[in-house]
């Protein structure tokens, strides 16, 4: 049986740890605000999964849709981690289409294993003759200017700090996409700061989707978002 892969599982402990000790309290006192947090807490966890095994998927499909892509795109998946958004947009695509996946910031283990993962499901799935995959630099992108039809940025731009660094991120993707090319941003926090920062750049078309229940990461508080920005 293959287990789904859980997003950053460390918060999903914390939820689950909460929980349970949420019901040992509410054994030992009898109190029945225990038992409510406790429902509240299951609640956060059930969303949490729901955004990593299923919700996510779905994001991401809806995201590509927004990208319009023809047979033939040249695609840049920024942050592509473990290849399944990189795969996702390899499907729509025939050769001389190409999806490039870029593994930011490899300065760890981690970081080389998942560019070795995103390598092999590229091979798993028969997509390598359209689509590849490597490391680069988020401030200081490998690629020429107007190359690229498509940019797609999943959950990639809030874990880039300061906010300065975040700022040349988003310059760096827009230099690299087509005058009448689109970027979509897949997050959930910082978009007051992109729009700003693209409609500095020239980008008048912009406009934020929100994802609902699908996005939730433990409840609206967390709410993932897609951003698409065109220039025309």
């Amino acid at each position: 049986m293959k287990f789904k892969r859980v997003d950053a599982p460390l918060i999903l402990v914390v939820i689950a740890l909460a929980a349970i000790l949420s019901i040992v309290l509410a054994v030992v006192w009898h109190q029945w605000l225990f038992w409510l947090v406790t429902v509240l807490l299951l609640i956060c966890l059930g969303l949490y999964l729901n955004a990593s095994w299923r919700g996510k998927e779905q994001i991401i499909d809806e995201a590509i849709k927004y990208l319009h892509l023809s047979s033939d795109a040249q695609v840049l998946d920024l942050g592509t981690d473990q290849g399944n958004v990189l795969v996702k947009l390899a499907k729509h695509l025939a050769i001389p289409g190409h999806a490039t996946g870029v593994e930011i910031g490899i300065k760890s283990d981690q970081s080389n294993k998942s560019l070795a993962h995103a390598k092999a499901c590229l091979q798993t799935a028969a997509m390598a003759d359209r689509a590849s995959v490597q490391a680069a630099d988020i401030l200081n992108l490998p690629f020429n200017d107007h190359q690229f039809d498509g940019v797609l940025i999943w959950m990639t731009l809030h874990k880039v700090k300061p906010t300065i660094n975040r700022a040349r991120a988003v310059q760096e993707a827009a230099r690299t996409l087509k005058s009448n090319g689109t970027l979509a941003i897949i997050d959930f926090k910082h978009f007051d700061e992109y729009q700003k920062i693209l409609t500095g750049l020239g980008f008048h078309d912009i406009t934020v989707h929100q994802c609902g229940v699908n996005g939730w990461w433990g409840g609206p508080w967390l709410s993932t978002k897609i951003l698409l920005a065109k220039r025309f």
